[in-house]
């Protein structure tokens, strides 16, 4: 699983840093790439779930939307303007914190959309997915032909 999701969000990465014809188009396409990619995440999976952590720095919970459709879950937030970065006096030697809105999607697979649960503490937005529970029959009925 984890390869599939690594080869998924590498995929335009390398699609747009390759030696082709994307070589003569504006840096633009990168730097969307690199804004999406700025909601840093870690997946773990078990037999159980999937346990999702996306470090969402400076949002508010308000901000945050979670949705999970078609084995897809989306994460996306807006997180407003500094206040600091209109500096009066033109103290500010250096600025790299971003505003905006963001979003990232995981193929996820077969969760119980029913129980996912999620939380926001300190930065980190948490979700977990349990897994639906496949139905493995104690018994079945072999007919003679």
């Amino acid at each position: 699983m984890a390869n599939e999701i690594m080869d998924r969000n590498n995929l335009m990465k390398n699609f747009f840093n390759n030696d082709g014809w994307m070589n003569n188009f504006p840096s633009i396409f990168e730097d969307n790439l690199m804004e999406d990619s700025s909601l840093k995440t870690d997946i773990k999976e078990s037999d159980k779930d999937y346990e999702v952590h996306v470090d969402m720095p400076a949002f508010d919970k308000k901000n945050i939307d979670i949705n999970y459709q078609n084995d897809v879950l989306t994460v996306s937030g807006r997180r407003d303007s500094f206040n600091d970065h209109n500096d009066e006096n033109g103290d500010m030697i250096m600025s790299e914190r971003s505003s905006g809105r963001f979003m990232r999607q995981y193929h996820l697979p077969a969760a119980d959309v029913k129980n996912i649960k999620a939380t926001y503490d300190n930065g980190v937005l948490k979700v977990v997915l349990p897994k639906l529970e496949k139905e493995t029959p104690s018994q079945h009925h072999i007919d003679i032909d």
